[in-house]
Parts: C-alpha cells; sequence; structure tokens
C-alpha cells in the first residue's frame, strides 16, 4: 500500500474514510443478516466497559506507534541538516586550497551532493547507492594525500568528512526503519475488535449503532492518516528530498 503514501493530505483522508467506512457498514449490516442474527444478539449483554477497554487498547497503540513515528521523523530532518551543514563546511574548506586543489575538492563535494540525490529515492528498500560511497572515498583519498602546505587543513577536513558520513549512515538507518507489517496488522485488528464491541454494545439500536461507528470510523481514518503522513519521511507527498544538501553543495 505505498501509494497511499503519495496521496495529498485530503485525498489520502478521504480514501481512509471510505476503506474504513466500508468495514464499519459491513460490522452495521451484521445484525440485519439472519445467519448471523442470533450470535450477535447473543452478544447484546457485552458491557459498554469492554467497549472503553477496546477504544483504550487502540489508542495506546496508535500512541506507542505515532511517538516512534515523530521521533524517527525528527532525526531524519536532524540527520539531512547535519549533513547539509557539513558538506557545506567542506566546500567552504576546498576554497581555501590554490588551484588545482580547489577545483578537485569543489567536484568532488558536488558530485557527493548528486549521488545522494540520485540515491534518494533507494534509501527504503535498497539501502542507499554505491556511488555516495565511492565519492566519499575519493574525498578521503584527497585529503590524506595533500600536500605539506596543504596539511594544516586535512584535520578539518577529515572532521567534516567524518560528520558527513555518519549523518547519511543515519539516514539511511531512518529510512529503512519504518513501520512495519506486523505493526500495521495488529493496529488494524485491534480497529476491527474495537468496531466489533461497538456493533454488539448497540445491536438492536439502527440509529445508535451507525452514529456509534460513524464516530469510530473518523477516529481509525484519523490514526491511520497520521501515520501515513509522518512515517516514512523520505517518500511520499510531503518527503524530505535532498534539496538541503544539494543547495550546501552549491553554495547557496
Amino acid at each position: 500500500m505505498t501509494w497511499l503514501y503519495f496521496l495529498s493530505f485530503p485525498t489520502l483522508f478521504l480514501v481512509l474514510l471510505i476503506m474504513t467506512g466500508l468495514v464499519s457498514t459491513a460490522l452495521w449490516a451484521l445484525p440485519k443478516l439472519p445467519p448471523v442474527a442470533h450470535l450477535m444478539r447473543w452478544g447484546k449483554a457485552m458491557s459498554p466497559v469492554l467497549q472503553g477497554i477496546c477504544g483504550t487498547l487502540f489508542v495506546l497503540a496508535t500512541t506507542f506507534l505515532s511517538s516512534s513515528v515523530w521521533t524517527a521523523e525528527d532525526k531524519a530532518y536532524e540527520a539531512v541538516a547535519i549533513e547539509a551543514r557539513q558538506v557545506r563546511q567542506l566546500r567552504t574548506l576546498a576554497h581555501l586550497f590554490a588551484e588545482p586543489r580547489r577545483s578537485e575538492l569543489v567536484n568532488l563535494v558536488s558530485e557527493y551532493a548528486g549521488q545522494t540525490a540520485a540515491e534518494w529515492p533507494l534509501m527504503t528498500d535498497a539501502g542507499g547507492g554505491r556511488g555516495a560511497e565511492q565519492v566519499l572515498t575519493a574525498l578521503y583519498g584527497a585529503a590524506v594525500s595533500l600536500a605539506g602546505s596543504e596539511q594544516m587543513l586535512s584535520g578539518e577536513i577529515m572532521q567534516a568528512l567524518n560528520a558527513v558520513g555518519d549523518a547519511r549512515e543515519r539516514r539511511l538507518d531512518i529510512a529503512r526503519n519504518s513501520v512495519n507489517e506486523d505493526q500495521w496488522v495488529v493496529m488494524l485488528i485491534l480497529a476491527l475488535i474495537l468496531g466489533a464491541a461497538v456493533t454488539f454494545v448497540h445491536v438492536e439500536e439502527d440509529k445508535a449503532r451507525a452514529v456509534a461507528l460513524g464516530l469510530v470510523t473518523v477516529m481509525v481514518a484519523t490514526a491511520l492518516l497520521l501515520m501515513i503522513m509522518h512515517d516514512r519521511p523520505f517518500i511520499g507527498y510531503e518527503a524530505l528530498g535532498p534539496e538541503a544538501i544539494v543547495a550546501a553543495a552549491r553554495g547557496l
């Protein structure tokens, strides 16, 4: 269901409302089906407290996953900001050298930004590309091969390179760590259990059952909306892109 991540906010909310609404409609209609009507009425004595417990479990699961997702999103923005800042530092240091060393380092920094932009779509599934690693290796090689008169800046260049490499690794780790299938399944099962509990409690009152299931539909759709909008920060409609790193490499 990766396509959901690329929908705009209103469209995504509408799609989620439709999907959850179809499930709620099926639950609402269950007591009207003769084969299951007597089974549904068997559970009409279910205490509303149990309905509240089901709702609490769903809210707790949503809160736990949301906290994890938002923490990962904050770390993603931080990692990209650090990487862009260190790339800008590398470009600044490169301009302190005389030609042809200056052009060599500036070109390598620009190439790293280009390779980073190229690997961006590959981070989630393939864990990034080899191009950026090769450019970093070339930058390390250039830093090690500095002449004696250039050695006074080698320490700062190595420090900036290490920071770039660390930030890139954090970025790749965050891109690979998202809400997994098991967590989505558990969340959806809890939502279904909540809907079933609401149906049991209001089994003999069609209007009350419709209102209660409608509220559950909006609540579940909103929870899923928030999760999808903030999960996987590097892909989707409002994804965090490589623009900051590319701009830093260009000195903008």
